[in-house]
């Protein structure tokens, strides 16, 4: 009978967990100062970016992980790619303002094990742009703010 109390306490915690997205208004950001270093050689396919810029993000919500930074890559269709190592997003923005400074792997790096598929599509020389992005919902994102393209000097 314990049991009972018990799930009907788990199941109104994780509604209350629940961020209702659709409440949220899109923020605009702006990134400036960025500065951009390639580190690598792409004949063993070791190809990684180290990258530093300030951010201001306006109508800033204070939901949790809500605002991430990507480097996404050019491919030839008009789409884009990223990709990173572990299981967790590596660039979240919590605060208004502030700086940012990663290093980020490129689809060619052999730590990220590319399929071929991808490495085929990727336009060449790389280009690249840094990205902020709000979440719009559980799996999906809106991109907010970008920097000029960049394109690969390797």
């Amino acid at each position: 009978m314990k049991v009972l109390p018990i799930l009907a306490s788990l199941l109104i915690l994780s509604g209350c967990a629940t961020i209702d997205y659709s409440k949220i208004e899109l923020s605009t950001a702006s990134l400036s100062n960025l500065e951009v270093e390639e580190i690598g050689n792409l004949q063993q396919r070791k190809h990684e970016i180290k990258i530093s810029f300030d951010y201001a993000i306006e109508n800033f919500s204070p939901e949790n992980k809500l605002y991430i930074c990507s480097v996404l890559f050019a491919n030839i269709d008009g789409t884009s790619v990223t990709s990173f190592k572990g299981t967790s997003h590596p660039c979240i923005l919590n605060d208004t303002t502030g700086s940012v400074s990663i290093t980020w792997p490129t689809p060619v790096d052999k730590s990220l094990n590319a399929p071929k598929m991808v490495l085929s599509r990727l336009k060449y020389p790389i280009e690249y742009f840094v990205t902020i992005h709000q979440k719009t919902g559980k799996d999906s994102s809106e991109l907010i703010g970008k920097s000029e393209t960049l394109i690969s000097k390797l």
